[in-house]
């Protein structure tokens, strides 16, 4: 008997092992899935700025690329310069008006253009005038507080679009700063061109202006020489203080950035209405001599594509300014010359 019940637990142990055994030994393991790059990032977020840096230095090198392609390709019109050659786009802006503002907006703030324009909007004073005003983009710099130095302002362009964007812009600007701007402040929005008969001041009676400014606007008209000269017969050259200040964009002083220019200029003018590629210093000096004006300060940024002008009556004493100890970004032939600081750039003119 007890031999039996031996041989019946042995028996129930090998079917308890062969109901068993099939069912593990049948299993076969599998890898563990990858995780996902997302998790790999937080198990060892050291990977991180190494992720970082492959992403930028492969943007860069396609950037680079493009531009050495860009750079190295010759001129495919080398008329495209010539004034002559370039159609007129200023229609354009008629279209663009309503997306002008975040079409250039991150791209000057970048190239720090917005601290350019602050720096003339500071230099204005007594009535002022500004040509081509576009969408008001130096509204708010303006000095028209109760103490400061701006009487009234006059906003002309040739655009009715691009004024009423710059209209909408001074109401919403003025339901903050009411308190702060000076009492009887005459502000106009006008559309005209500054090519024909423009506002005199809204003084009794009316007269000339002290201070006229234009922004990125000779790179818009097809005829920039007679708009200079138009412009002057608004200001009050009885004033010696009196001054027009101009905030442009065109060629570089480098050869493989004009290239790059030119053979982009035609599609950029269809789509922005602007020939950067113009030589804005050849057009303002000729306006300045058939208009007896000179040239006080001049300076170049972004390797000379970024141009600023302050013009004054011949024979006026310009006004001094302190200006930060920066170092300018001027070509060496440029830097030969004798310079005076200007907001922290070389001045290009010469001393008296």
């Amino acid at each position: 008997m007890q031999r039996s019940a031996g041989l019946g637990t042995r028996r129930a142990v090998r079917v308890i092992f062969h109901h068993h055994l099939p069912r593990y030994a049948s299993q076969k393991s599998s890898p563990p899935p990858p995780p996902s790059p997302q998790n790999a990032l937080k198990q060892n977020p050291r990977k991180l700025p190494w992720v970082l840096a492959s992403v930028m230095g492969g943007v860069i090198a396609f950037y680079a690329a493009n531009l050495y392609v860009a750079a190295t390709q010759p001129c495919q019109n080398a008329q495209i310069a010539d004034l002559s050659q370039q159609k007129d786009v200023v229609a354009r802006y008629d279209e663009t008006a309503d997306s002008f503002d975040s079409d250039v907006g991150f791209s000057e703030w970048l190239m720090g253009v917005n601290k350019n324009r602050r720096q003339l909007a500071r230099m204005c004073h007594g009535h002022v005038l500004e040509v081509s005003c576009g969408t008001g983009r130096n509204l708010g710099y303006y000095d028209y507080k109760e103490s400061g130095r701006v009487e009234s302002l006059t906003f002309v362009d040739i655009s009715p679009q691009m004024i009423q964007v710059c209209k909408r812009k001074w109401m919403a600007l003025f339901q903050s700063t009411r308190a702060s701007v000076k009492h009887g402040m005459s502000i106009r929005f006008l559309p005209a061109s500054a090519l024909g008969p423009m506002p005199l001041a809204p003084t009794e009676p009316p007269r000339k202006y002290d201070t006229i400014i234009q922004t990125m606007g000779l790179c818009s008209t097809p005829s920039p020489v007679e708009l200079l000269e138009n412009m002057v017969k608004y200001l009050d050259t009885s004033n010696p203080d009196s001054k027009i200040l101009l905030l442009e964009h065109g060629r570089s002083y480098q050869d493989w950035l004009n290239r790059i220019l030119d053979n982009s200029a035609e599609k950029h003018a269809e789509i922005h209405g602007c020939w950067f590629n113009r030589d804005i210093g050849a057009l303002v000096a000729h306006a300045a001599a058939n208009t007896g004006l000179e040239v006080v300060r001049e300076r170049r940024r972004h390797f000379g594509t970024t141009w600023l002008f302050e013009l004054r009556p011949k024979g006026s004493s310009a006004e001094t300014t302190s200006a930060s100890q920066v170092q300018s970004e001027q070509p060496e032939k440029e830097q030969q010359m004798p310079a005076k600081r200007w907001f922290g750039f070389s001045d290009t003119s010469k001393e008296d």
